[in-house]
């Protein structure tokens, strides 16, 4: 029974913590104020959370990264073993997804954290994200549906650029739907943005 209301109440922590840090950041936000929002004293939230404030925006993190990564790699066997297939499989789940702070704070907090937090947190963002993206652009390549460009160079422009795409959406950007934005962004990615080649068998004379 105290096995089962300790792991409630830490499920409560991490949630109210969650919150916090997405509203304030996480130099904006206190143990105190964590403390209030699950109706405990500052000093019992140690018990549960022994190294602090960083033990608990690592685990909130790193939670956030385990659930992408869980939606990402189901998106992808959902779809057809073709890339552009898998791909727009992804970015529709993606675009279905509240906004991301993930970079947000990557961005504005990591700074804050030890060394060792920092380096831990880097590698699962590598390992969550952007592996599983890489992987589909190297096995792509092994196929010869695209050419050899560096796999985690590719995963992170296909993701960063959605990620710009949620927000830009976000802001009333964009006219299109979700499958128009994210058929444009498929094509100038996979078929890049420089105009056709002229028909080969266009016998027209040039103008001199």
């Amino acid at each position: 029974m105290t096995t089962r209301k300790g792991r409630q109440t830490r499920e409560r922590l991490l949630h109210a913590a969650q919150g916090l840090f997405r509203k304030k950041g996480y130099q904006g936000t206190s143990m105190r104020e964590i403390a209030q929002a699950v109706g405990l004293r500052e000093a019992s939230l140690y018990y549960y959370a022994p190294g602090g404030k960083e033990q608990l925006f690592v685990e909130v993190v790193s939670q956030e990264l385990a659930t992408y990564r869980e939606g990402i790699l189901q998106a992808i066997g959902q779809a057809s073993p073709q890339l552009e297939a898998q791909l727009r499989s992804v970015a529709v789940w993606l675009l279905s997804q509240p906004p991301p702070p993930l970079f947000r704070l990557f961005e504005t907090d990591a700074q804050f954290l030890s060394p060792s937090h920092r380096e831990a947190l880097y590698t699962r963002l590598a390992e969550d994200l952007y592996r599983p993206l890489a992987i589909l652009f190297r096995n792509a390549q092994i196929r010869g549906e695209i050419r050899a460009v560096d796999p985690i160079f590719l995963a992170t422009q296909f993701l960063s650029t959605l990620i710009g795409l949620h927000h830009a959406r976000s802001a009333n950007l964009f006219l299109q739907d979700d499958d128009a934005l994210i058929t444009t962004l498929l094509d100038g990615l996979l078929h890049g943005l420089a105009p056709p080649p002229p028909d080969a068998t266009d016998t027209t004379p040039s103008s001199a």
